[in-house]
């Protein structure tokens, strides 16, 4: 028995998209920048951004680094009550006489399967462990052969991708400003949907620092709520 959905979409290369993402945004006046954080500081009125080639400083400073932003605020005081829903996957050569034309979830063999740019990527289910844990492919190992019983498929390309996804005790992500720090705000916790709902967090959040009201209701992600 199955159940087709036929009123949703799916990506083949999320990196391209973010890509694109990112031309918007310096096309915009944007500019990109990638640094090793070491700390931020409350510097008057506003923040300093701690770099490991050098500083900046800003108005407004946004947490939105995941699984790793309760690192960055532990200074500042706030404990976050993060857990980890790790997760694997692996892609395959696909069978060009029998392709995948739309992703496949089996419910009773607990995996995934999605067409995407370089082949059939095959996803297992969540690990619930520490962030930086060494990882375990016991339930990726489990399901490839499962997964090979429902669409044929060759062999791997690349290698196997680990993502620990950061999921709050009420499986809510944080949106909004922290609770005792002017112009810091946060923006994370989004499990494993944040490539569907991070575009919805950073509107929101560019709403609220420029004083608007966000198009949706976001008291229920209030970060005041565990900080």
């Amino acid at each position: 028995m199955g159940l087709l959905h036929t009123q949703t979409a799916s990506v083949d290369s999320p990196g391209a998209v973010v890509k694109a993402y990112a031309r918007m945004f310096a096309a915009g006046g944007g500019e990109i920048r990638q640094s090793d954080i070491k700390a931020i500081e409350a510097d008057g009125e506003g923040w300093r951004v701690v770099l490991a080639d050098g500083a900046i400083k800003a108005r407004h400073v946004v947490v939105a680094l995941g699984p790793w932003s309760p690192d960055l605020l532990r200074p500042l005081g706030y404990r976050v009550p993060m857990a980890f829903e790790r997760g694997y996957h692996r892609e395959f050569k696909p069978n060009p006489a029998r392709s995948l034309r739309r992703p496949i979830h089996d419910a009773e063999g607990s995996f995934l399967m999605t067409p995407m740019e370089q082949g059939i990527r095959v996803t297992s289910g969540v690990e619930l462990t520490d962030r930086d844990a060494p990882s375990s492919f016991a339930q990726l190992d489990q399901v490839i052969p499962l997964a090979r019983g429902v669409v044929e498929f060759g062999e791997p390309v690349g290698e196997i991708w680990r993502g620990a996804r950061p999921t709050l005790p009420d499986c809510l992500p944080m949106i909004g400003p922290a609770p005792r720090h002017s112009g810091l705000w946060l923006a994370f916790g989004n499990q494993h949907i944040g490539f569907t709902t991070g575009p919805a967090t950073g509107a929101a959040i560019a709403a609220m620092i420029s004083g608007a009201v966000p198009s949706f209701d976001v008291s229920p992600f209030s970060p005041s709520r565990y900080l």
